[in-house]
Formats: C-alpha cells, structure tokens, sequence
C-alpha cells in the first residue's frame, strides 16, 4: 500500500512510510481479531484458536508496533501524527462497546454501512495522507486518487467479509449489509460502486498519471470486480477467501512494480 501510493502521487517510496504502515497494520489486525473472538470462533475457529493461544504475544507486540509507528512520524508533525494514529481510534471505537447502554447498538460494527464506512476510511487515510506529509508537500488531486483507490478496495472487503461470515453476524446479532440487503442485492450494490469509484479515479488522473498509474487502478477496479463476481465459487475456502482479500495489495504492487520496470512512466 506505501509503494503504491507513493507512485500513484508522483513521490519516491520512503521507508518511513512503509515502516508506518507495516507497524499500523500488525497492531491494528491484532487488536481486531481480539475485538471479534465472539464471531471468530463460530466463522474461523483455526483462526481463533491461533489468537487465543498466543493472545498474550500478540497483544504486546501489536502495543509495541504502533509506539514505533508513532516515534517515526513524530519527525513529520502533528498531522503525521494525527494520521497516524486514524487506524487505531478507529478500530478502537469500531471494536468496543463504547455507546450508551440505552442504545440500540453498542458498537460500531454492529450498525450496517456504518463499520464498513470507517474501516474503510481508516485503512486508506494513512496510505493516501502520510506521504505528501513526510515529503512536506501540498495535497492534491492524486491524493483524493488514492484515498479512493483504497477506499474502495477495502471497503468492497469488509463487505465481502460480511457476505461470508453472514452465519455468524447473524447469531450474534450483528446487522451487516449482507444480513439486511441479502447476498445477491450486496453484490449488486459492491459492482456499481466499484464502477463509479473507478471511473471517477481514471477521468481525474488519466492528466496527471502515467501509464502505469493508470494501468494499476483499472487491475484494482477489474480485480474488486470479479472478486464480488465469482465470490461464491470461493466463500466456502476461508484460506483462499483471506489470500484474495488481504493478497491483493501485493498481487496490484507487483503489477505497479512489473509496469515501471518494463519503462512504463508511473
């Protein structure tokens, strides 16, 4: 995701960004699993017992990651900072029970719409904002380009997710979309999004971006696609489910990185 967007605003890959968003990304995903042990272990009882087994490691390290993600944007200021830490405020008020006891839900993830929104919101603000502020450089156009990028893929993943664990949402209480709309219309709904997100990403940057650029959002628009197409060939393989989901920042930065390499301007 740092490489990524990096090329997608004109700017060098700094390892300071790609270390931030490494140590973000471990401590965020573990504190999420121990947010959802309720529904791991009805949807993903491997997964559950690996966590549980190893709670204690996982926990620490993920409060060790995000004090260094924290010490290596304090160079940066505060809006460093700020961005920085979106992911975990996030995922802190996502996760917990933080709402009036009075009303109807108690945690964010448990409103429809409301979890995929700041999930997704989180996990593209750092890559889209960190690294025009570690440069010292104006926000323009291309950062809006890849907020929506990544706003898009992963909010088309929580909504996958949800489509797979609808099982378990369902006997916890959890109204997700899928839970509400039903699978087909959610999948209905994930491709004419997709389509504006793509076609809004290409009309802004096809000025501004080169052929590589451009090359690597239609691959991220065309994957999301048939990613929600032929979801249910593959909902029943949770390993395959998370390879395509959690893989496909790696799977869409080896096509950025194959595209340059073969001369092709970012």
């Amino acid at each position: 995701m740092a490489y990524m967007a990096c090329q997608l605003q004109g700017l060098d890959l700094s390892w300071q960004t790609m270390a931030i968003m490494f140590f973000v990304t471990y401590s965020v995903y573990n504190i999420d699993r121990k947010a959802d042990e309720d529904e791991d272990s009805i949807n993903h009882s491997q997964r559950y017992s690996f966590t549980k087994k190893y709670e204690k490691f996982l926990f620490l390290s993920s409060i060790l990651a995000y004090i260094f993600a924290f010490l290596l944007a304090y160079p940066y200021g505060l809006k460093a900072l700020l961005v920085t830490a979106i992911p975990l405020v996030s995922g802190l008020l996502y996760s917990f029970a933080w709402l009036p006891s009075g009303f109807r839900y108690r945690r964010l993830k448990e409103i429809p719409s409301v979890k995929n929104l700041v999930i997704a919101t989180a996990w593209a603000s750092t890559p889209a904002f960190l690294p025009s502020l570690v440069y010292g450089q104006a926000m323009g156009d291309l950062v809006l380009v890849t907020f929506i990028y990544f706003f898009s893929l992963v909010f088309v993943n929580t909504v996958i997710f949800d489509i797979r664990d609808i099982e378990g949402d369902s006997i916890s209480g959890v109204d997700t979309i899928p839970v509400l709309l039903g699978a087909e219309k959610t999948r209905i709904l994930l491709i004419c999004l997709t389509l504006l997100a793509g076609y809004f990403m290409i009309n802004t940057g096809i000025q501004q971006l080169g052929i590589a650029s451009l090359l690597v959002l239609a691959a991220g628009v065309i994957y999301a696609l048939c990613y929600v197409i032929f979801f249910g060939r593959i909902a029943g393989n949770n390993s395959l489910c998370d390879l395509m989901a959690d893989g496909q920042f790696i799977i869409l930065g080896g096509l950025l990185i194959v595209a340059t390499g073969m001369g092709l301007a970012a």
